[in-house]
């Protein structure tokens, strides 16, 4: 795939409609975009320059996502991440002080004791002790040259992610709690390392990773009660910035509740549907803009890199709502 698919995806148009901008036959299009023709016309109305038409090598993006989430919607963020991918690996390889990569791929721990085994050592890679709660794990992420940017081409995308050339890229939905926020973070921080493609226990592994990443499952163990009640659990989540459903299903899971007390909390919980008690706002990724500024802002940087402008605001606007 060529750039001019990834534009068709970023901008949700048809091969008729991206001929027609850049003035050349429909079957022309069709025939570039699988490389049996090659691309002749000029890419400025589309944004791009000439040397742009290659596009950066990309892991398979994994998410976290509602099933029901449309293709169009995901391949437009697949094309954000890797947009993000491109433009930070350049520009940090000309701005300094900017963080170098600390996480790495990793083998897929092979039981739950190792799973949460890494996750404790990857609290050493942000800068974290192996205990406590993780205030600010934005900015920990960032620390370890990961690049992270809003992605709200559908709101049933909480986040996905991926290696692009070599940078480590996570597209979040700005929109969310910030107790969803953080466990997006975590569970997208998972698939980097030791995911590669989607299998029936990627999914429960990464949300695992997350929890324990988060909330140590000593630290856990030692801050419930005996007979936790709800009302623990809220105390949980303001202390350690975890939602309460998550506590709970944690507790479920390590037997710290039985199946019967497990349902009745479930129960109590549904009145509250998407918004929890103890209540935070997500803390949003800096790094991604600062590169930008430093660079001259969003114009100077698209020119400089033959990039479209728009497609890079897009990648800044942490405050922007997608109405879906």
């Amino acid at each position: 795939m060529n750039r001019l698919r990834a534009y068709r995806h970023l901008e949700g148009l048809n091969q008729e409609e991206l001929a027609e901008i850049l003035s050349v036959s429909t079957p022309l299009v069709s025939n570039m975009e699988r490389g049996t023709r090659s691309v002749t016309v000029d890419l400025s109305p589309i944004g791009y320059s000439e040397s742009r038409l290659r596009l950066p090598s990309m892991s398979k993006p994994l998410h976290r996502q509602r099933a029901s989430t449309p293709a169009k919607a995901r391949y437009e963020a697949h094309e954000l991440v890797r947009l993000a991918g491109e433009v930070f690996g350049e520009l940090r390889d000309v701005t300094p002080r900017t963080p170098i990569t600390a996480i790495e791929r990793v083998s897929a721990p092979s039981t739950v004791d190792e799973l949460e085994e890494l996750a404790v050592d990857t609290r050493s890679l942000l800068r974290h002790e192996e205990t406590g709660p993780i205030h600010k794990l934005t900015a920990a992420i960032e620390r370890a040259g990961v690049c992270l940017v809003p992605i709200v081409s559908d709101e049933r995308i909480s986040g996905l992610s991926s290696w692009v050339d070599g940078v480590p890229v996570i597209g979040v939905n700005p929109n969310q709690p910030g107790d969803r926020f953080r466990l997006t973070l975590g569970h997208e921080l998972a698939h980097l390392m030791f995911h590669t493609r989607p299998t029936d226990l990627t999914e429960n592994e990464a949300n695992r990773f997350a929890a324990a990443l988060l909330f140590p499952l000593d630290d856990f163990e030692a801050a419930l009660p005996d007979r936790p009640t709800l009302r623990d659990f809220v105390e949980l989540k303001s202390t350690w910035g975890i939602s309460v459903a998550a506590s709970v299903y944690r507790a479920h899971e390590i037997d710290r509740i039985d199946d019967q007390r497990y349902r009745a909390l479930q129960i109590q919980m549904s009145k509250w549907r998407k918004n929890e008690p103890a209540r935070f706002d997500a803390t949003h990724g800096t790094l991604f803009n600062r590169l930008i500024e430093v660079n001259g802002g969003v114009n100077d940087v698209a020119r400089r890199l033959g990039v479209n402008a728009s497609h890079v605001r897009r990648l800044t606007n942490w405050s922007h709502l997608r109405v879906v």
